[in-house]
């Protein structure tokens, strides 16, 4: 089979199209036939340096991706052959303590289809047959099977930050940065739906727009207003916000504290501004805020939120869709910032109609 393989890490020369051995599945297994695989910044993170401990180098990225079942190791996977599934990436034993408290990131066997073991940046992948969620979607859907990649790992996010961790609950106010990202997006369709108020952050027009049409109250563009927390507290004459949810870490997690009322909190989900920050402790204490760590998501979490997008209960947000042989070229786009919503690869054994990338700001 071909897929893209990372040999080093650097830049986008070190992942190469190539023939490599089809896998074979364990009792636990089955070997899923990639249809589409959704973007994520750990792909990039990773692809210079082994962020994730256990990453190691050949390696085969993708962490979201739906695909067919086409064969298994034991009768345990044999039902889900034939069928179309989506896939959770988080691998652990499923037996231990911390496994059956719903806390599977914490396992000792813990794993991630994509980061720690290869995942869907192929023509086929081996997952656990007890992480594949069947859906009803044709083989040859291209476009439901784009809006069905673009679930798993930034919603499930959104949805462990804003709803276990941060307990958002109807009417409160909350601050969600980056409303053009994959976590962005769904963020602010998560918290929507949950009957926030939303306050998010753009950079430049084009974001602002497409932000204001996915529903979002209040849209505060960085580059027109570097000062986003004196706008929030000026929107909120001066109270600041019920919620900060913080996916993006450094810097402005002091930023966050200082945007939250007295009494607020903030979750912090994320370090992709980088893994250290400073704080002005007088801003957490004395106004009695809180920083609440995201922890693990666990299969509940997992389960609601691909159930809820899934059946279209909530809208994904599609950037952009790729063929196969031009994945770099989607990485790349990844790597800009210049997008909005996700950015979806389809599977190299899914026919296209052109081989241009397929351009769209849209609610599945």
């Amino acid at each position: 089979m071909i897929a893209w393989v990372q040999t080093g890490f650097g830049g986008p020369e070190v992942r190469r199209l190539i023939e490599v051995a089809a896998p074979s599945p364990a009792a636990d297994e089955v070997v899923v036939r990639v249809l589409a695989v959704a973007l994520n910044r750990l792909d990039v993170l990773q692809r210079h340096e082994p962020v994730v401990a256990g990453m190691a180098v050949p390696h085969v990225a993708g962490m979201d991706l739906v695909g067919e079942v086409v064969s298994a190791g034991s009768a345990e996977g044999e039902a889900l052959v034939g069928s179309v599934v989506l896939v959770d990436p988080v691998v652990s034993c499923g037996r231990c303590e911390l496994c059956l408290a719903d806390t599977p990131t914490y396992c000792a066997r813990f794993q991630t289809i994509g980061s720690t073991r290869d995942g869907g940046m192929a023509e086929s992948v081996v997952v656990p047959a007890r992480n594949c969620t069947v859906v009803r979607v044709a083989p040859d859907d291209t476009e439901r099977l784009t809006e069905l990649a673009a679930v798993p790992v930034a919603s499930v996010t959104a949805w462990r930050g804003l709803l276990s961790a941060g307990r958002l609950q109807a009417g409160e106010t909350v601050v969600i940065p980056g409303a053009g990202s994959g976590l962005g997006a769904a963020g602010v369709q998560i918290a929507l739906r949950k009957g926030a108020e939303v306050f998010t952050l753009v950079s430049g027009e084009r974001k602002r727009r497409l932000a204001e049409a996915s529903g979002a109250q209040h849209v505060i563009d960085r580059t027109a207003t570097p000062d986003w927390v004196a706008e929030v507290q000026a929107l909120t004459d001066g109270r600041g916000v019920d919620l900060v949810w913080d996916h993006v870490g450094g810097r402005f997690l002091g930023q966050a504290l200082r945007a939250t009322r007295a009494g607020g909190r903030v979750v912090l989900s994320g370090t992709t501004d980088g893994l250290d920050t400073q704080l002005h402790l007088p801003d957490l204490y004395q106004p009695g805020r809180s920083i609440i760590g995201h922890g693990s998501y666990g299969r509940a979490d997992m389960a609601a939120a691909m159930a809820a997008f899934s059946d279209g209960e909530l809208s994904v947000v599609i950037d952009s869709v790729w063929p196969f042989d031009r994945l770099p070229e989607a990485e790349a786009k990844l790597e800009s910032n210049d997008f909005f919503g996700k950015i979806v690869v389809l599977g190299p054994t899914v026919r296209t109609e052109t081989g241009a990338s397929d351009d769209r700001k849209r609610a599945a």
